[in-house]
């Protein structure tokens, strides 16, 4: 998957990049409203990097999405102000989220190998995730048992900064609080707060490419956790406060 790639997917800008990719459930639970605030989120986040020079020129993303199966919806390329997004649907089996997740990181190590052969330098790469449940169908377990070593790995190297996400009630948080060993607990939110996930996710996007904010103030949450997760209004004071 390294070789995937054209010079003229990394555009011209000489700015130091920082790579996103989204690795989504699209499982039947996630039909109706939550697809649709998550169509929209995901809109906002885009529109919102689009309108930035400096987000626009330095954030690369990339959407794969997990349900009946994992799915390359757009690869990593340079971002214009033309190009939109595509829609994501809902499926109605499964929850494959350790192959989602592996699947994001091969994308992210493609990426930075492009990166290095274009000498261009980057920020750690995010891998966000958003789940409403368990892992679920052929080798779920072990392929989630997987994805949660290779992510520990690389955060401990510094080299991958994990967004581990539940939404609702259905989460198995005890293995989504696993993929990320930094993380005190995951970040809990309801489909309705898909928009303020996102703008936290926009505005510290550009906090990290702008003004040079930390990794580390994307983890060091010092509010107590209601419950298996931190919500997420209390995520957002945090990180508001800290910058």
């Amino acid at each position: 998957m390294a070789d995937n790639f054209s010079s003229s997917d990394f555009g011209t800008s000489t700015r130091r990049r920082l790579p996103i990719c989204f690795a989504l459930d699209t499982s039947g639970s996630m039909m109706g409203n939550p697809i649709r605030q998550l169509n929209i989120g995901l809109q906002n986040f885009v529109a919102s990097i689009k309108n930035n020079d400096d987000t626009r020129n330095s954030t690369d993303i990339a959407i794969i999405t997990f349900g009946s199966k994992v799915d390359i919806v757009m690869p990593f390329g340079k971002i214009s102000k033309e190009k939109g997004l595509p829609e994501i649907t809902a499926s109605t089996t499964l929850t494959p989220i350790g192959e989602g997740v592996l699947t994001a990181l091969e994308l992210l190590n493609a990426r930075k190998e492009g990166y290095k052969e274009m000498g261009i330098k980057y920020f750690q790469p995010w891998l966000v995730v958003i789940t409403d449940g368990a892992p679920q169908g052929p080798n779920a377990m072990q392929n989630m048992e997987r994805a949660i070593e290779a992510c520990n790995e690389l955060e401990r190297e510094d080299k991958l900064v994990v967004f581990n996400i539940g939404v609702g009630n259905g989460v198995d948080f005890d293995i989504l609080k696993r993929l990320s060993c930094k993380r005190s607990e995951p970040i809990s939110v309801n489909s309705a707060d898909f928009g303020k996930l996102f703008e936290f996710l926009g505005s510290s996007s550009s906090s990290i490419v702008s003004s040079g904010m930390k990794d580390d103030a994307l983890y060091n949450i010092n509010t107590e956790p209601q419950g298996k997760a931190v919500e997420l209004d209390d995520f957002m004071k945090f990180i508001n406060e800290d910058e």
